[in-house]
């Protein structure tokens, strides 16, 4: 996706701003007045010249609210018009590209972009945050939020494994709704599409571009959790964007990934918070693996076009298990991903069958999960995840020779 071009009235207001040092960008519409009055607070002592970009939904009230609370500058920017069933993600990408594109624009030294909840806009987490990419020591900084062992399981069971397998670096949330970025990476981030052959993926994976840039990777532990608005939104939806979004980056990376031999951990500043969120309801685990063991037989067309036979049969097996003792194998789930990963890829099946088939897996893989951490403690549940990400690099030869060899190893 191409930098974003302003109208006119945009370019002349970042014109009468000149420069920056640092742009805070906030993804998605915000209550100005309220942005304001956290502002004082947030930026007291913060250097040189801020800018802080934030949707133009109420552009009219921020032009005439000037206020001596704060020395930083104010600049909506337009957001792109989305559908209106778009994910939070999708939403938040959108804006990520347009605040990324005001501090290209503005030659910013550093950008840092955060939730519309504000939550994370407090002098700790902006200063955890931007230090490290304003000083010269990363790159970019990404989150760690705190979280039960409920929490983000597709980021847990996919995203992050994956990402870390693909580009060797172990940050906990490579989709994410805060993060900073360096001036040598703002125009990179902005246009996703300089110096690639293939589309860039529609969310915002800023861990890719910096990675297969040599660039320096950091993390942050911010206290700000943020609640996903995802009230009557189709799981099959959220995953056929978040997934296939991935996917196509492994497409896209393939000649970097294909070099990555090992991960490597990431600097992490902030101190872990003392109050973990805690999720001790038991999860109902009967309806999900209801769900894996009809598309056993409903979707085994689509399956064994992706799906390697011995695969296929052990999933098999898994649908005759009872609900309470249904156990997917990590390397079994791993395995799954790469196949549908390369099916995306191959394009035997199209994208949106192939991405509906894997919300089923994944079902069984959640009640799995679910069934094995009911009675452990957020830190087991912390190992358990690790584990399952080392098993997602010890199969990578698995994703190596199945992306050289697809035909070979459908057998």
């Amino acid at each position: 996706m191409a930098r974003i071009e302003f109208p006119e009235e945009t370019r002349r207001r970042i014109e009468q701003i000149g420069g920056a040092d640092l742009v805070i960008g906030v993804a998605g519409t915000v209550d100005v007045q309220q942005l304001r009055q956290r502002a004082a607070s947030a930026l007291a002592g913060m250097p040189g010249k801020v800018v802080i970009a934030y949707s133009d939904a109420s552009a009219d009230a921020a032009q005439g609210s000037e206020s001596t609370m704060t020395s930083a500058e104010f600049l909506p920017y337009p957001q792109d018009t989305l559908d209106p069933g778009s994910t939070p993600w999708s939403q938040a990408a959108s804006a990520h590209r347009a605040v990324l594109s005001l501090a290209a624009n503005l030659e910013a030294h550093a950008c840092a972009v955060i939730h519309s909840d504000l939550g994370n806009f407090a002098p700790e987490p902006l200063a955890l945050l931007t230090t490290p990419v304003r000083d010269g020591q990363a790159d970019l900084v990404m989150p760690v939020y705190p979280e039960g062992k409920y929490d983000g399981l597709l980021n847990k069971c996919m995203l992050a494994p994956l990402s870390r397998v693909l580009f060797g670096k172990r940050v906990r949330y490579p989709l994410a709704f805060d993060f900073a970025v360096s001036s040598r990476f703002i125009p990179k981030l902005a246009d996703a599409n300089a110096g690639r052959g293939a589309p860039a993926a529609p969310l915002m994976w800023p861990v890719n571009l910096v990675a297969t840039g040599d660039g320096i990777i950091e993390q942050a532990r911010l206290a700000a959790q943020h609640t996903m608005l995802t009230e009557g939104l189709d799981l099959t939806a959220v995953l056929t964007q978040l997934a296939g979004s991935l996917f196509q980056e492994v497409e896209n990376c393939a000649a970097f990934w294909q070099r990555v031999r090992a991960s490597h951990s990431m600097n992490t500043l902030g101190i872990p918070s003392a109050e973990t969120p805690t999720d001790v309801r038991p999860m109902d685990v009967r309806p999900m693996v209801e769900s894996f063991s009809l598309a056993t037989r409903n979707l085994e067309e689509i399956w064994r076009l992706v799906i390697p036979p011995v695969t296929l049969l052990e999933l098999k097996r898994l649908a005759r298990l009872d609900p309470l003792e249904f156990r997917m194998p990590d390397q079994l789930w791993v395995r799954a991903i790469y196949d549908f990963a390369l099916g995306y890829r191959v394009r035997n099946i199209s994208r949106v069958h192939l991405l509906g088939a894997l919300t089923p897996l994944y079902l069984g893989w959640v009640a799995s999960y679910a069934t094995e951490m009911a009675n452990a403690s957020d830190e087991q549940a912390e190992q358990r995840v690790e584990q399952l990400a080392q098993a997602f690099e010890e199969n990578k030869p698995y994703l190596l020779a199945r992306w050289r060899w697809p035909d070979r190893m459908n057998l």
